[in-house]
Order: C-alpha cells, then structure tokens, then sequence
C-alpha cells in the first residue's frame, strides 16, 4: 500500500499508514512482527482478558479467584502478550518520524500504559498479603506459616523475604497525636536483630519494613485461661481470643468460636491432651479497663454446642483472678489482654502502576496543549 505524505507544516494531522515507515526489527523478522502488531491478535487478547475478569469477579472472587485466574501464568501471560501488541501497534508506526508536543504526549501515554500493565503482572507474580493475629506482648516469627490466619502470595514469592518477627508491645485506646483523637492505635515492633523498627501504628498510618507494610485491622479480647488441679496445682494455661458479636443487635457479646457465631474448642491445645470442650465469654467492665467477669461452659469432648444456655453461662459468672469449679479441674481467668489483627502486606509493582498513572496523564495534558498550541496556529493562518 502506498505510503501517505506529511502536511508541508510537519504536524500530525495525517492518519497514520497502516505500514510504518521504517521497520524497526529485521526483515525476517517481519512476519512474526505482523502478527504481535496485528489488530485481530488486539481484539482476540482483549477479549479473553475481559471473559477471565468476569469469570474471576462474579463467579469465583477473592482468593479463589487469584488462585485460578489472576495469579496463573497464563494469565498473566496474556497481559505481555497485550502490552507487546501495544507496542508494535504503536511504536512501530512512529518510528523515524519527527518528535512534535503531540505525538511526545502520546508516546509518554502509551509508555505508561506498557509500564503500568508490567507492573500489574510483576505485583501478581510476587506479592505478599497475610493476616497476623498477635496478643499484647506476643512475639511471632514473620516467616512462619503458623504466625498468620490468613495467606495469599505470588506464584515467585520467596518466603525467605519474610525476616525477623513482629511484637506487639501495646494497645492503645483513644490515642491522641497533636490534639487529635487517633481512637485506637497499635505499638509494634518489626525486624531482626539491631535491624528493628519500632511504631505507633493507627487506622491512617502503617508500619514499612523493607517493603512489608504492616497495617491495623481488627481487634478484640483474649482472656489467659488457666487449668488447675483439685488440688490447686496449675496444669496449664492459654492465652484464648474472643469474637465481637452483636447480642439482641445492640451491645456487644465477647465469645470464642468465630465471626459466625460463638463456639467451643478442645481445652488444653493440641499437642496437650485436652480434658473437655470449653466456650469461654468475657462482660468486660464498662468504667475499668482489662477488667470485668468471665462464663465458661464445659462439656464433654466432641459434645455439640447448639444454642448458648444463657443461664449456665450467668452461673459461671468467674471475676478475674478467681476460680470456677470445671468437674475435677478448676478454670481461672487470670487476666484479660487486647489482641490486634493486622494486615501484611507486600505489593512490589504497586509503585510502578501508581507512576505509570502520573506519567500518563502528563502525556495527555502535554498532548492537549500540543494540539491546542497546533489549533492557534492553524487558524492565525486562515
């Protein structure tokens, strides 16, 4: 196909020809240049980019989603298989032509766009989020499994990047920083050795430790339930987290099991043998902090727990520090603690994707007042 002429003015008023000027890879090359730059190879990719989105947002989503679409390598390798048709679509047809305000706007626009996608393929390859569930005073080790609730990670993660161990030294309510009231506000401590960083961290502020950031999520009450002996010996003796659950839809109800509902567990922990189930609930006091009464109901292992009996647990009724008779043992509620979930996480491309966005919209204001600039011009000349 013939090539088109430039204007006599050098602007970019023309339609680009369907062939550039000057091939910018090697002749015999060409045919598998044709085909990374052809629009059919654009639609198909595109197309099935959007089929696995929704797919992966409306039938499976979350975890289950990344698991078998966005993190897979073939997905991902659609997405360098856009962004290299991109580029030939469009670098190859401005190849050797003159640099104007307005085509520098547009390769500015279309190199952010490639940047941006090969940030979101690097972040899904490599990326780290987790839930880490720690009580007042509770070191854990940051690249143990058994330290989250909770792991999603990157198909080229390496664990080992997961240094050190975290701390929470304190739980702070209604924290204030320069008069304002921050509410609820998390003291930690993150790192290995002389290499560790200490923070106050709050709803709008996160810890970063060498990429990691650590973020405040949800808290709750533990109670340090201690398993004596009839004979007052302490056998053993566990730190249990307890849910925020909504009773009659207006205060709040302190329990163990999860944030269905409250539920038992196989007292003392495994690898101890346990002796029964226990469901433990906690009324804090509503003018002392870390004080009030603990319930405590206690079954026979493998008993179903189908409706909490309101009325045993009111006669377990167990002030800090005392004792409540559990058949041949005795419980105790030695002390109450906060525990704080918070959030890990570690997003590598997110810095690219976020600069990419910047340099694209410069690429289109430069653009914009290129053409603005070209529209002055060409009407002074009428």
């Amino acid at each position: 196909m013939p090539e088109m002429k430039r204007s006599a003015t050098g602007d970019d008023n023309e339609q680009f020809p369907l062939e550039p000027r000057y091939h910018p890879v090697n002749k015999m090359l060409r045919k598998i240049y044709d085909f990374l730059a052809s629009a059919k190879l654009a639609m198909v990719l595109l197309v099935a980019i959007l089929i696995c989105c929704l797919v992966g947002v409306t039938l499976f989503r979350g975890q289950r989603a990344g698991e078998l679409i966005f993190d897979t390598l073939w997905f991902n390798l659609l997405l360098v298989m856009l962004i290299v048709n991109v580029a030939c679509c469009f670098f190859g047809r401005i190849w050797g032509r003159r640099i104007t305000l307005i085509s520098f706007g547009m390769i500015l626009f279309h190199l952010s766009f490639v940047a941006m996608f090969i940030g979101i393929i690097y972040n899904s390859l490599f990326f780290f989020r987790g839930a880490m569930r720690l009580t007042e005073g509770e070191t854990v080790q940051n690249g143990e499994r058994q330290s989250y609730d909770a792991v999603t990670r990157g198909r080229f993660f390496n664990v080992r990047w997961l240094k050190g161990e975290t701390t929470l030294n304190a739980m702070h309510l209604g924290y204030k920083l320069d008069g304002i009231d921050k509410k609820r506000a998390y003291d930690i401590t993150v790192g290995e050795g002389d290499d560790k960083k200490q923070e106050v961290i709050y709803l709008t502020k996160n810890l970063d430790y060498r990429g990691f950031k650590f973020f405040p999520d949800q808290e709750g009450y533990t109670v340090l339930t201690v398993l004596y002996d009839k004979q007052g010996k302490e056998l053993y003796g566990a730190y249990l987290p307890l849910q925020s659950l909504k009773h009659d839809g207006k205060s709040s109800f302190y329990t163990t099991g999860t944030k269905e509902g409250p539920g038992s567990m196989a007292f003392p922990y495994a690898p101890e043998k346990p002796v029964f189930d226990l469901q433990v609930a906690y009324r804090p006091d509503p003018v002392k902090e870390k004080a009030g009464n603990a319930f405590f109901m206690v079954k026979p292992l493998g008993s179903v727990f189908d409706k909490m009996d309101q009325d045993s647990f009111e006669k377990s009724k167990t002030a800090l520090g005392e004792k409540f008779p559990a058949g041949d043992y005795y419980l105790s509620p030695k002390e109450v603690r906060y525990w704080v979930s918070m959030k890990v996480s570690y997003e590598p491309g997110q810095i690219v994707v976020l600069s990419s966005l910047w340099v694209g919209l410069f690429g289109m204001i430069v653009t914009t007042v290129g053409r603005i600039m070209k529209g002055r011009r060409d009407g002074g000349k009428e």
